[in-house]
């Protein structure tokens, strides 16, 4: 059971609790959620551990290059088991979860044609609406299933508005505004139905469910380490094999599948 002592032991481990309000002893309270979690002391000696022995390029023959290699190596195989998935192979790192949207859909409206389509939902974060939504520059029809007043999706709209033409469906496991849970079962057998690629966004569901993407099967699924205790750093998880075909969008990529995503704009 947790209790009083089992509180006081975990508020230890982050030291920003200890912090008092202008010098009284009445302690800070955090309610700025959209800026993150608070970082536990181990998560704050790991960063200053790494600039303080092996800051350095990656992909280098020196030991401090190698070191880093080897800590990016095991931060994806950590990202990989939180999020179910088969190995580090699979998982990329990126500024946020926003900037990896839009590097993804960046990548994937490259193979899209005017009449094409996309389909969001009114209940998404705009992490996940505005980099689909910008692909309507290039003539791609962005449908938007609706929210029903009782703050979940309409299922049936859902299903009305994926056809032949989608090539992508977006959506949030959870909602960051209302909380409501999102059927993600539904919105696989129907994109995969039409062959469509099915992107989730983890980032308001990852911190309160485990996550398994071998059960969810998504082609991509998104999330930001700063939402359960970790740095201020974007997670992408894509189905083995996936990246490599948008690979123009990829950096320290050597092996073949990507430990970080950038934007690189070509035309």
């Amino acid at each position: 059971m947790f209790g009083e002592n089992e509180a006081r032991r975990c508020r230890a481990d982050f030291p920003s609790l200890a912090r008092r309000h202008e010098g009284s002893r009445l302690p800070l309270a955090y309610l700025d959620g959209p800026a993150g979690t608070q970082v536990p002391g181990a998560v704050i000696e790991a960063i200053a551990g790494y600039y303080r022995t092996c800051n350095a390029n990656t992909h280098g023959q020196f030991a401090t290059s190698r070191e880093s290699d080897a800590l990016i190596a095991a931060a994806r195989e950590t990202a990989a088991a939180f999020l179910g998935a088969p190995n580090g192979r699979t998982i990329s790192f990126g500024q946020n979860m926003t900037t990896l949207c839009y590097s993804l859909s960046h990548a994937l409206g490259r193979e899209l044609a005017a009449g094409d389509e996309v389909v969001i939902t009114q209940l998404d974060h705009e992490a996940n609406r505005g980099p689909w939504i910008g692909l309507r520059e290039r003539g791609v029809n962005v449908k938007e299933v609706r929210l029903r007043p009782d703050g979940r999706l309409d299922y049936e709209d859902m299903a009305a508005k994926i056809g032949p033409r989608t090539h992508v469906v977006a959506m949030g496991l959870s909602s960051n505004a209302l909380g409501t849970v999102n059927d993600a079962a539904v919105a696989r057998a129907l994109s995969r139905a039409v062959g469509a690629i099915l992107v989730l966004d983890a980032v308001h569901y990852a911190p309160h469910f485990p996550i398994d993407v071998a059960a969810l099967d998504p082609d991509y699924l998104l999330c930001s380490a700063y939402k359960f205790y970790g740095p201020h750093v974007g997670i992408l998880y894509a189905r083995p094999g996936l990246l490599v075909s948008v690979v123009r969008i990829c950096v320290n990529n050597l092996a073949g599948v990507p430990s970080v995503v950038q934007i690189f704009v070509t035309r």
